[in-house]
């Protein structure tokens, strides 16, 4: 079964730091999207002012917010992301988006939560679309062998599979904006600022999580979001998640009816 999991989860043990208990670093040049002079003169949102706990509680808060956020990028080796997650207040459509065809899309409904999107995973690709705690996966499916009847995903034929709740609950940090920003984003322990930068030509701010060495960087204008996390040594395409079109319109709606199969409760 595969384990669902935000790999990069912010977490450490220790007290946090005071803003001016700052070092120097700065995103990978692989990420760094154009500097200016001194970035830390174009941050004008107050975000540098606080201690780096309450500058993270505030960005997890705005994202939080948000009715709506993507996510791309590979948290870990093997795993990427292509996710848009909904908060529930956006409105539902029945017109197909630029990633759905008409037949795919359900008729409309109340504003839903949820996410859509795109998953890989230990070799496993498949796409994703939660609707209000249901979860609907097709693709290659071949990971949800113990969890469903033997060679379902191979039966098929292109349609959704709504899984059952136990094999859900392994996506609920895929599945539901607040599991995310949870997952990816809250700290227990020693936090530091690493100064000031510019992502996707955005003005920034940076925290890093002592014990994992991952780096949070915070938005300096405007409303704090999260723009960018990177693992120590990331590269272009391993090790960053970054955060774009929040707040953005966004629809979600479940599959048609005719295009779903139910799995089957495992066995006990």
């Amino acid at each position: 079964m595969l384990l669902a999991t935000v790999g990069m989860a912010v977490t450490a043990t220790a007290g946090c730091e005071t803003p001016g208990d700052t070092v120097d670093a700065g995103p990978s040049a692989s990420v760094r999207a154009t500097e200016v002079a001194d970035p830390a003169d174009a941050v004008t949102n107050g975000i540098d002012d606080m201690a780096p706990d309450e500058a993270l509680d505030q960005a997890r808060a705005a994202l939080a917010a948000a009715e709506s956020f993507r996510v791309t990028g590979s948290p870990t080796q093997g795993q990427t992301l292509d996710l848009v997650f909904v908060a529930g207040s956006a409105v539902d459509s029945a017109e197909p988006t630029s990633r759905e065809s008409d037949a795919e899309v359900g008729d409309a409904d109340p504003p839903a939560r949820g996410a859509r999107g795109t998953v890989s995973q230990d070799g496993s690709t498949f796409q994703l679309r939660s609707v209000d705690g249901a979860v609907y996966v097709r693709g290659d499916l071949d990971w949800l062998a113990d969890e469903v009847a033997t060679g379902a995903a191979r039966t098929l034929g292109g349609k959704w599979l709504l899984l059952p709740q136990e094999a859900a609950q392994d996506l609920t940090a895929f599945a539901d904006p607040a599991a995310f920003i949870d997952a990816l984003l809250t700290a227990q322990g020693a936090l530091q600022w690493v100064g000031a930068s510019v992502i996707a030509e955005v003005p920034a701010v940076g925290i890093r999580v002592v014990d994992s060495e991952a780096t949070v960087w915070l938005s300096g204008i405007d409303m704090p979001y999260p723009l960018l996390v990177e693992r120590l040594g990331a590269t272009a395409d391993q090790g960053v998640v970054r955060f774009d079109e929040i707040d953005e319109p966004a629809t979600l709606s479940a599959p048609r009816t005719e295009n779903v199969v139910v799995a089957p409760e495992p066995s006990e």
